[in-house]
């Protein structure tokens, strides 16, 4: 019995052979924010989130982004809205939220009452960031508020930290794009 599967996003054999996927993901900003900020860096290696993230670069992972493409060069034209189709070897794959919790630790679902607090002037480093609203990247934040961190509170510290893990690692931006003030205001992080 021949399985009838759903058309693909490239024919079988079309698919685009590529030898190099540029990957912006940043972590050697984490061995930096380590050396320069060990206490706070401590501190979120305990968040229960983060710290998932964050041992990528403890234990030295390596990120494949050769293979992740060729999954999605292979991935199959499916209406489904939480999960990803693939074939591989003739067989199916399917990828959704649930794999996602699997391999990346995080929450897939919003929970009724995070807790989460609109943005209060605390008059430190990142309040006068969003009420000036001054640009701000990792560029910036590597070249010139890394060294300039150690007159900051611990507050202050451990957010860049929590920022440049959301913006260089997770996002994977570039160090040049400005960092939009909606993941300054989180006070979350406290």
């Amino acid at each position: 019995m021949v399985l009838e599967l759903p058309s693909r996003l490239y024919g079988e054999g079309l698919e685009p052979q590529v030898k190099k996927i540029n990957n912006s993901c940043r972590l050697k900003l984490l061995e930096l924010l380590k050396e320069k900020m060990e206490p706070e860096f401590d501190e979120v290696m305990k968040d229960l989130i983060f710290s998932h993230i964050m041992v990528i670069q403890k234990n030295d992972l390596k990120f494949s982004a050769r293979l992740v493409h060729s999954f999605l060069c292979k991935e199959l034209m499916t209406s489904k809205r939480h999960e990803k189709w693939f074939t591989f070897a003739r067989r199916l794959l399917r990828f959704g939220l649930q794999e996602y919790h699997t391999v990346t630790g995080l929450k897939v679902k919003r929970e009724k009452n995070s807790g989460l607090v609109t943005w209060k002037d605390d008059d430190g480093f990142w309040s006068k960031q969003i009420k000036t609203n001054e640009k701000i990247n990792l560029q910036i934040i590597k070249k010139k508020h890394l060294e300039e961190s150690n007159t900051w509170t611990w507050v202050d510290r451990v957010r860049l930290i929590y920022l440049c893990v959301i913006m260089g690692v997770v996002m994977g931006k570039d160090e040049k794009v400005n960092i939009p003030h909606l993941y300054m205001k989180c006070e979350q992080f406290d």
